[in-house]
C-alpha cells in the first residue's frame, strides 16, 4: 500500500481501471463495493477492463440508506466467503458515503488491505484524495468511529461530473466556507465558474492543489435514493464527540 495516493484525472478515467490497477498492484483479487446506482451505471464496465487486466473481481452491491459498522460487518463476512487476505485490494465505487465504507472496511480488515477510490459525486473526487481518515456510525455506542485509511489510487473520470446540480455545488461551497476558504481561492472560484458556465470544464488539479491536505469528515454519511434528498454532504466540520 502506498503512502500518497497516486491520483489519475482523465477524461474517461474508467476505461483505464485496468492498466491503472494493474500499474499499482500486481495480480490479485478484487472486490468491489458499489451502491446500486453506481453499480448499474458504470458497474459493467469496470469489471470488464478489470478482467482484461487479468484480475479475479467479485462484486459487493449495496442499496442501504445509512452505512453503519454493522454494514462493515457485513463486509467483512463477504471478504471472509470470498477468502481476501491482506494480499488482494478493494475498489470502492460510488459517491462520499461508499467510499467512506470502503474507506473504512479497507483500514480494519486484516489490518489493512489495499484501496482504490472510484468517486462518482463532484463532492467525493474533490475529497477523498485529500481525507486521511474514513468515519462510519456505530448504532450501539452512538459514535463516528474513526480509522486512518491507507490509499493506493484515486481514480478521477471528469466526465462524471460533467452535469453537475446547483444544490450539489452549493453544499460544496457551503463545506468549503465551513473550513474557512475565501471567496477568492482558486477552488471556490472554479465552482462559481461551474455553476455559472453550463460546460466549464473543471480545473481538477488546481481545485485539489488548493485544498487543505487533510480534510475533515462531516457528521451525516448517507446514501442518496432517487425518492429522497440527503444531507450527505459535510456541512458541518466533524468534531470528535457522540452523536445525538
Amino acid at each position: 500500500m502506498n503512502t500518497v495516493p497516486k491520483i489519475m484525472i482523465q477524461s474517461d478515467g474508467l476505461k483505464a481501471i485496468g492498466s491503472y490497477a494493474a500499474s499499482l498492484w500486481k495480480k490479485k483479487k478484487i472486490v468491489l463495493i458499489s451502491d446500486k446506482e453506481s453499480f448499474d451505471t458504470y458497474g459493467t464496465q469496470i469489471l470488464q477492463y478489470l478482467t482484461i487486466f487479468g484480475f479475479e473481481v467479485h462484486s459487493l452491491i449495496l442499496n442501504e440508506v445509512l452505512y453503519t459498522t454493522n454494514t462493515a460487518n457485513l463486509v467483512y463476512s463477504f471478504l471472509t466467503n470470498q477468502k481476501m487476505t491482506k494480499t488482494d485490494g478493494i475498489i470502492g465505487l460510488g459517491n462520499e458515503a461508499v467510499c467512506q465504507l470502503s474507506g473504512y472496511v479497507s483500514a480494519t480488515y486484516h489490518g489493512g488491505i489495499s484501496l482504490i477510490q472510484i468517486p462518482t459525486t463532484l463532492f467525493s473526487q474533490l475529497t477523498i484524495a485529500k481525507q486521511k481518515q474514513a468515519c462510519l456510525l456505530n448504532v450501539a455506542a452512538r459514535h463516528l468511529q474513526l480509522v486512518t485509511t491507507q490509499l493506493d489510487g484515486v481514480i478521477i473520470d471528469t466526465n462524471i461530473s460533467a452535469i453537475v446540480s446547483q444544490e450539489e455545488l452549493i453544499s460544496i461551497q457551503t463545506f468549503l466556507l465551513n473550513l474557512g476558504l475565501s471567496q477568492d481561492s482558486k477552488c471556490r472560484c472554479e465552482l462559481r465558474k461551474k455553476a455559472r458556465i453550463y460546460d466549464h470544464q473543471l480545473n481538477y488539479k488546481e481545485i485539489l492543489d488548493s485544498l487543505p491536505s487533510n480534510l475533515p469528515i462531516g457528521k451525516k454519511m448517507y446514501l442518496r435514493s432517487e425518492k429522497q434528498v440527503i444531507n450527505s454532504r459535510a456541512l458541518s466540520l466533524f468534531k470528535s464527540h457522540p452523536i445525538s
